[in-house]
């Protein structure tokens, strides 16, 4: 007669902790973040899309700047969740919410139309592309 062995998994509550805080501080910074840019939509339109001449086209620029995150949030969690396979979920909570802070800091300091130009929003827009792909990866890729 043959019996079934059932590993036990052993939880480290300590560890535990640690680990659903981060997450939780990772998706606080994206909420966060969202949030925010969809509250200033109307800031960013004026200061990022000044070329185009129509109000309502401007803002549907920057909501469509907006829905690229949405959009490369697949594309991050398939990417990291083979590096997190390879390599580790740490691993991929650091980079992720690394390159979270740091394309949210981008936004941040970008200059606007009127000081560099066309590159003003192709900056926001590759910040944003960023910010979906790390949230992907931060989501799904664990």
């Amino acid at each position: 007669m043959k019996f079934n062995k059932k590993k036990i998994n052993i939880v480290d509550i300590q560890q535990t902790r640690k680990s659903v805080f981060a997450t939780g501080v990772g998706n606080a910074m994206e909420w966060f973040d969202f949030g925010l840019y969809s509250y200033l939509a109307v800031i960013i339109s004026q200061n990022f899309f000044t070329a185009v001449e129509n109000d309502e086209l401007k803002l549907v620029f920057t909501f469509a700047t907006f829905a690229i995150a949405f959009l490369m949030r697949p594309l991050g969690g398939i990417i990291f969740g083979k590096i997190g396979d390879r390599l580790g979920r740490k691993i991929v909570l650091t980079v992720t919410i690394i390159l979270m802070a740091v394309s949210t800091l981008l936004i941040g300091l970008l200059p606007t139309y009127d000081q560099i130009g066309i590159w003003a929003p192709i900056l926001l827009l590759i910040a944003r592309i960023i910010q979906g792909f790390s949230t992907g990866g931060d989501v799904f890729g664990k």
